[in-house]
């Protein structure tokens, strides 16, 4: 694959989804794309700003955070899946208060089992400290 395909095959997957610089990377190697070539297609589109990981990562984080369904330990997990930095300024997320609402949601009309929260909390990325304190306020 020479330089113009490397491109042209890039501009293809960025108009599906916005890509990461180390995601791109991994696309264009699968597609037999030489790493000369990679490079070379990686500055050129950054200088074009098709990619910037800083930006994307703010944008990545910040989509979650509103969403109002996981925690900050979730959120940077997201970002290490898809090769992108921890945005320095970013939306501070109230872990206290969505844990609160997550648990009164999900568990309103059930059994309050401490064990089942815990996991709930847990795999929506909130911290021991969070989930034990909302466990806390739960105990008679």
């Amino acid at each position: 694959m020479n330089d113009k395909e490397t491109y042209a095959k890039a501009l293809r997957l960025l108009t599906v989804r916005f890509l990461s610089e180390g995601e791109l990377r991994q696309k264009l190697r699968r597609c037999d794309a030489a790493d000369e070539s990679i490079d070379k297609t990686i500055d050129l589109l950054k200088e074009e700003h098709f990619i910037d990981d800083e930006r994307l990562a703010a944008d990545v984080y910040r989509y979650y955070a509103r969403k109002g369904q996981y925690g900050h330990r979730y959120i940077v997990n997201k970002l290490r899946q898809r090769q992108l930095p921890v945005p320095e300024e970013r939306e501070p997320i109230d872990e206290y208060a969505l844990a609160e609402q997550l648990i009164a949601k999900r568990f309103a009309t059930k059994e309050k089992n401490p064990g089942k929260m815990a996991r709930f909390l847990q795999n929506r990325g909130f911290s021991g400290t969070v989930i034990r304190d909302i466990l806390d306020s739960y105990r008679y």
